[in-house]
């Protein structure tokens, strides 16, 4: 039996290498400031579809990955994931993408991110409409740009109509229309975002989120949860010491919570997988932890 056979989650989105750096200067409330001075400096493994991947990889949970990479330099990347890698499509001649990443004092970072290769929607889809779905349990879009993002939940429940689709549209959600994001929470089974990124969907597509489970994330603020039938739950997080690095915490969140998620599918069914979201929101939690401890998002380790 193959990876692809054996995996029960899609996870898509972006693999990129992160080279992070530490300032002492602090950022000011609309940004860093001019003429920053780096005091470190390294390159990690990232991009989060990479990152989720990864997570999930040290869970002992299988995943195939759909993504864009460049031939010029994903051999390195493709050989530390060891993940199912034939959903990634590799643009001839192109680099991966690449993020620039400076953390201040405070855990605030600045990010510079270069896309890396680009392919248009019609490419990307027929890509998509390629993949297997109707063999998996769960498919997770995390971001990505908005035209190749737009579809992918929509072609994963045409294809499946049981899949489960979680969807983390992450620093896209606020270049979103009101109209992409209604017809993406049309086929979004879970939706995790921080606090701007739900507040911004919600100012922008009023009423979209009714019915609809959401997770929101807050940094080291509790974790607010509000079910489908509206109730809401919040989870504290626990401070973390030292806390070295911020870089792919989120992406260590959704990851953390999948496992339990997909026990709480195969123990109660689709209708009332919410009656665990404490112990899923947990799992993430745990797992943001032991990522937020180490430098880099693919570093940490399973406890």
């Amino acid at each position: 039996m193959s990876d692809d056979d054996a995996a029960r989650v899609a996870v898509m989105g972006a693999v990129a290498y992160d080279i992070i750096g530490k300032t002492d200067k602090i950022f000011a409330s609309n940004g860093p400031g001019l003429n920053c001075k780096v005091t470190t400096q390294q390159e990690f493994f990232g991009g989060c579809a990479g990152n989720v991947a990864y997570g999930l990889k040290l869970l002992d949970t299988r995943c195939s990955l759909l993504s864009l990479a460049g031939s010029e330099d994903f051999r390195r990347y493709a050989q530390h994931l060891g993940s199912s890698l034939s959903g990634v499509l590799s643009v001839r001649g192109a680099h991966c993408a690449k993020a620039n990443i400076i953390t201040d004092p405070n855990g605030t970072q600045f990010t510079a991110f270069s896309p890396g290769p680009e392919v248009d929607r019609a490419t990307w889809e027929a890509h998509l409409r390629n993949q297997s779905f109707t063999a998996l349990d769960m498919f997770v879009c995390v971001p990505f740009p908005v035209p190749l993002m737009g579809g992918a939940l929509e072609i994963a429940k045409t294809a499946n109509p049981n899949i489960f689709n979680l969807w983390v549209p992450g620093q896209y959600a606020d270049s979103m229309s009101a109209d992409d994001l209604r017809r993406a929470l049309m086929h979004c089974d879970l939706l995790i975002g921080n606090a701007h990124e739900i507040g911004y969907i919600r100012q922008t597509a009023p009423g979209c989120l009714t019915n609809k489970s959401v997770i929101e994330t807050d940094g080291a603020r509790p974790v607010r949860t509000v079910l489908s039938d509206g109730n809401q739950r919040t989870l504290p997080t626990p401070r973390i010491s030292p806390a070295v690095d911020p870089t792919g915490c989120g992406d260590a969140f959704v990851a953390g919570l999948i496992p339990q998620l997909l026990q709480a599918l195969d123990a109660l069914g689709s209708a009332h997988w919410e009656r665990k979201i404490n112990a899923i929101v947990r799992a993430g939690i745990h797992q943001a932890g032991l990522c937020l401890s180490q430098r880099g998002s693919q570093t940490y380790r399973r406890r």
